[in-house]
């Protein structure tokens, strides 16, 4: 049972051995201690639920990543909880307010990052082979294995972001190594332990714990379940009337000459009868929107940032790189020759079209110097999903050698103005004086990175935070000069849908 309220707005799994004694590395100053290094285990496993695999950690540390299906990521899904290594970039405070420089948690984390993995020993064994004592020197490396190793985490929207009550939990940049860490693909499913193992110490005697910890782990993977999601109740923050008011002042700056487009966002809260379990929604965005970018990162239990974005911000494999524009929407339709019509219509709207080459032109203008033969679409296509539908344009490329690391990319990249604006700096001023509630990690970049310094990167967009028994929504509309208050009101109350599904609230406003 869903209640809606309209307000105006101007807030277990025990593990033994190794872990207990793991130490916990932050990516302080002094970059990776001397004394700490990282070792990490990989075995094959029969292969298994992987969201399973998470009930079975609830109450600790967890994190999950799915690339859409018919990508070309050899259906990637990955799960993992537990903390082997957290790095994070807290934000540079002057009598409470934000002096954070532009760019800086970017290049730190690139730091910490590389710090991490430095003399990485990282081992695919047989499970079997665990107990023999030779297990290090028969193992071949690992290090381009689907199952290495993975930072995951992300950065908050703005530069000078703080953490509100909402958001408690986040810093600036956060990623984490997860302790135990399941794969699966379509070549198969894997299990890897990740630890830091002190220089102190016999490595042969650290193994044999770490060891210990995967048999333990795989023999007792697949017994949680998932909690269900009480009544739920919502409130939004902001009322069709301030909505408007909002709009009103960003077509005005945009006719003043100040900005040519800007994106709003609006906040949805849902409060449960129960304890909301992140994990739980996972089935449902599996099911429902298997296109898209699935995620969850749960750096502290009950502290949940999950969602499934159809946006890719960077993909790094080598040299290669991928991006897109994704920008200018409509709703689905009831049949398919409304949804044909709907389509076409899209592709027809000057206003969206106006929208999504703005966007185009600056993803591409941001990567200039850094990624080279650039391939990209003279029109944009639509891009189904369940209940919507976008204008996109896949942009490929290869980086320019020495000029540019994945973090780099996410750095020129964030935010597109298919999430600030046009000009940058213009809108996200504006943003930070306009939108009543803050983003936090709302449309910002979040993903994965390897010790090759590839990954992926999306836009967390169709997202949502939890906290305890409350979650908090966010969706966005892109704003240009004819923009009119109440579609993109409609506009962003499809986008709350994939959210208020996996959180089992069919009620939508």
């Amino acid at each position: 049972m869903t209640e809606v309220t309209y307000m105006d707005s101007s807030a277990h799994t025990n593990i033994v051995g190794i872990e207990a004694k793991a130490a916990q590395w932050d990516g302080t100053d002094s970059g990776q201690p001397t004394t700490n290094r990282l070792v990490s285990l990989i075995t094959a496993v029969p292969r298994l639920d992987v969201t399973r695999f998470l009930h079975g950690a609830n109450g600790r540390e967890r994190y999950y990543w799915s690339e859409p299906s018919g990508s070309d990521s050899d259906g990637l899904t990955i799960a993992g909880f537990g903390v082997a290594a957290m790095l994070s970039v807290q934000p540079v405070l002057d009598d409470d307010i934000s002096i954070t420089p532009a760019g800086y948690r970017f290049d730190e984390i690139e730091r910490q990052t590389e710090a991490l993995f430095d003399k990485a020993i990282i081992r695919e064994v047989e499970i079997e082979a665990a107990h023999q004592d030779n297990m290090l020197l028969d193992s071949l490396p690992a290090n381009d294995h689907p199952a290495r190793p993975r930072l995951f985490g992300g950065f908050a929207f703005q530069d000078d972001f703080i953490p509100d009550n909402t958001w408690s939990m986040f810093c600036p940049a956060q990623f984490v190594l997860p302790h135990y860490q399941v794969v699966h693909t379509n070549g198969g499913t894997y299990m890897t332990i990740n630890t830091l193992v002190d220089g102190n110490e016999s490595l042969h005697e650290s193994l044999a714990g770490i060891r210990e910890a995967l048999i333990d782990r795989v023999d007792a993977m697949l017994g949680g379940q998932a909690r269900p999601i009480g009544d739920t109740h919502l409130r939004y923050p902001m009322s069709p009337e301030a909505w408007s008011a909002i709009i009103d002042r960003a077509t005005q700056a945009i006719r003043d000459g100040l900005l040519e487009k800007v994106v709003l966002s609006r906040v949805c809260e849902v409060r449960s009868n129960e304890l909301i379990d992140g994990a739980a929604t996972l089935d449902y965005l599996n099911d429902s929107y298997g296109d898209c970018f699935r995620f969850l990162f749960e750096p502290y239990p009950q502290h949940t940032f999950f969602g499934a974005t159809p946006e890719l911000l960077v993909r790094k494999e080598g040299e290669q790189v991928t991006t897109m524009a994704l920008a200018g929407s409509i709703a689905r339709g009831r049949t398919v020759d409304e949804d044909e019509s709907l389509a076409q219509q899209l592709l027809d709207s000057g206003k969206n079209r106006h929208e999504h080459q703005l966007v185009a032109q600056a993803i591409l203008a941001s990567l200039e110097g850094a990624v080279d033969d650039l391939i990209t679409a003279a029109d944009p296509v639509v891009l189904p999903l369940r209940n919507i539908q976008h204008l996109l344009t896949p942009i490929h490329g290869r980086i320019v050698t020495g000029e540019a690391g994945l973090l780099s990319l996410v750095r020129r990249l964030h935010p597109t103005p298919a999430m600030g604006g046009v000009p940058t700096d213009e809108a996200m001023t504006f943003l930070r004086r306009s939108e009543p509630v803050p983003r936090g990690w709302y449309a910002a970049p979040i993903g994965w990175i390897d010790a090759h310094g590839d990954g992926v990167f999306a836009v967390a967009i169709r997202s949502a935070v939890i906290q305890h028994d409350r979650a908090w929504l966010y969706a966005g509309a892109g704003i240009v000069a004819d923009s009119q208050p109440e579609y993109e009101w409609a506009e962003t109350a499809l986008k709350f849908r994939p959210m208020l599904g996996a959180l089992g609230v069919e009620e939508n406003v």
